[in-house]
């Protein structure tokens, strides 16, 4: 029998664990919603920032970097200097004050497939938090995004799964020591240790998975999974191996092992993310989606 959510030390809501097994999974997914900006992740976020506080507020009107980094979580330095790539790649546009979205990309062929991909990402982790009972999302009639013109339920769900999406990459780094890519190794990781469970109907164990539960994952799938090149994963998990966060099974792969999920930390990340989820479904309710 695995562990209780009650025997870890802080109290957790009784659904966290599967929650965040299916909304990790949305989570690896939306990194890939950055790459239809940008391949870099930085100028990604820096541009989705900018577009999505654009579409949400009711006058147009330029951030400055200082405002950027600190909603991006981001160094200051860090963030202008991805801003000046994204200006001179016509992407921003720099005006009196700060930076903006160009009113023709705001709704252009590239937002507009980014904002689709996000929607359909979204219904997906819906339909399994559905599955789990942890939401109440009406698969009918179909909602899948065809080729016309999103509808304004589209929208909003596109939206809020962004917003979710630019809230975990803000949350993943500060709890990663500021390094977003050794946190997103790190959840991949043990998103794919437990996958074989998550789909299941009750997306597994109420409590944390025993490592017997647990499937390895080779350095070279994660790689493909983040699309990072190889060796960059491989430091980084090395980095995860050597402080106790992962350890190897022989020649399968690395497992993020049950003891480190006990943590204090991790159980305070694990409940951190559970209720950025909780915070999606509640602006889906706002804008009148039924969940």
């Amino acid at each position: 029998m695995s562990h209780s959510a009650t025997q870890i030390g802080p109290v957790v809501a009784r659904d966290t664990y599967p929650v965040m097994r299916v909304a990790s999974e949305y989570f690896l997914r939306g990194v890939d919603v950055l790459s239809e900006v940008d391949h870099d992740m930085v100028s990604g976020m820096i541009f989705v920032t900018l577009w999505h506080g654009q579409m949400q507020a009711r006058a147009r009107s330029p951030v400055g970097i200082r405002e950027l980094s600190r909603k991006i979580g981001l160094p200051y330095e860090t963030v202008r200097r991805h801003a000046r790539e994204l200006v001179s790649g016509g992407q921003c546009i720099e005006e009196k004050g700060g930076l903006a979205i160009a009113t023709a990309m705001m709704r252009g062929p590239q937002t507009t497939a980014m904002l689709r991909r996000s929607y359909v990402n979204a219904v997906r982790m819906l339909r399994h938090l559905t599955r789990i009972e942890a939401a109440r999302f009406n698969v009918e009639p179909d909602r899948r995004s065809g080729p016309r013109r999103l509808t304004r339920e589209q929208v909003a769900i596109g939206l809020a799964g962004i917003r979710l999406l630019l809230t975990g990459l803000r949350t993943l780094r500060g709890l990663s020591g500021g390094d977003l890519v050794r946190g997103l190794v790190y959840t991949a990781i043990w998103t794919a240790n437990v996958k074989h469970v998550t789909n299941t109907p009750a997306a597994g164990d109420r409590g944390i998975l025993k490592d017997s539960q647990r499937l390895p994952v080779s350095i070279l799938a994660i790689s493909n999974a983040l699309r990072l090149p190889y060796e960059t994963v491989r430091r980084h998990a090395d980095a995860l191996l050597k402080d106790g966060s992962c350890t190897r099974v022989g020649r399968k792969g690395l497992i993020a092992p049950a003891s480190t999920h006990r943590q204090r930390a991790n159980v305070e990340a694990i409940t951190d993310g559970y209720r950025i989820v909780m915070a999606f479904l509640a602006e889906l309710r706002k804008a009148g989606v039924k969940v």
